[in-house]
């Protein structure tokens, strides 16, 4: 059974998606009874989503999902370097940050210096980024793992938020609303945590390319008031600069 499951396991890992009828064809001596139960059985392990009249690989959903997060971290990739650039000077050395998960934000991971930063993250690429250096201690959030952006989300989470300092929150977000000055997301679970990161650190910085500007998600999960500065790129709207500056916030 063993030898069956491998091969079949291979064989949707190699297509991506099959239905039923595709595995009868291909497992003609294998009874669809009988095919029915290994797919359960992987799925169980792990290895493929059921779907209606067949599976989907894990495999190719999770590369599929890398490529995805890939795009999205090239996409605006000088604008992300200058920010990241620019953040980079208005964390100290030593201290306790929090890096929120996002493209910026790992221009952001990739920039920060190798020195004794201690870094609380809920995103795993950001945490794979910050360990490649020799000094910066990492510690990664637990949760329910989202598969979209492979960040952490949920109660444990949130409760391990409740029980750290942060003295400077590296924060972005999918959209900004410049008519009412509200920092946007798409998933209400993800909001949730970004607030109560906002709630306990001592400094907010919020990284937003200008490409984010009146871009509207669902979640609003900070307004202007909740940030102490923005780092921003040079084809931010300097009229939109100028009145956030009005407002009481940095921008650099």
């Amino acid at each position: 059974m063993k030898d069956r499951l491998f091969h079949l396991k291979d064989f949707i890992d190699k297509n991506g998606k099959v239905t039923l009828h595709e595995l009868e064809c291909a497992f003609p001596n294998v009874s669809s009874m009988t095919l029915r139960r290994d797919l359960g059985r992987l799925e169980e392990e792990g290895s493929i989503i059921r779907v209606s009249g067949g599976a989907i690989s894990v495999d190719s959903v999770m590369r599929a999902k890398e490529s995805d997060l890939s795009e999205r971290i090239n996409y605006n990739a000088q604008e992300k370097l200058e920010i990241a650039d620019k953040a980079i000077n208005l964390v100290e050395p030593k201290s306790c940050i929090f890096i929120d998960g996002g493209s910026t934000t790992t221009y952001f991971a990739r920039a920060l210096p190798d020195d004794n930063f201690y870094v609380l993250t809920n995103a795993m690429i950001v945490a794979e980024t910050v360990l490649r250096k020799q000094k910066p201690t990492v510690s990664l959030l637990g949760g329910d793992l989202k598969k979209n952006n492979f960040i952490t989300v949920g109660k444990s989470c949130l409760d391990f938020i409740d029980d750290v300092n942060i003295q400077t929150a590296i924060m972005t977000a999918t959209g900004f609303i410049k008519d009412v000055g509200g920092f946007t997301c798409g998933n209400q679970s993800e909001a949730e945590v970004k607030r109560k990161v906002i709630q306990k650190a001592d400094k907010v910085i919020m990284l937003l390319d200008s490409s984010k500007v009146n871009k509207k998600t669902p979640y609003t999960f900070a307004n202007l008031s909740d940030i102490d500065c923005m780092v921003v790129d040079k084809n931010f709207s300097k009229e939109l600069k100028n009145t956030i500056i009005d407002s009481g916030i940095e921008v650099y």
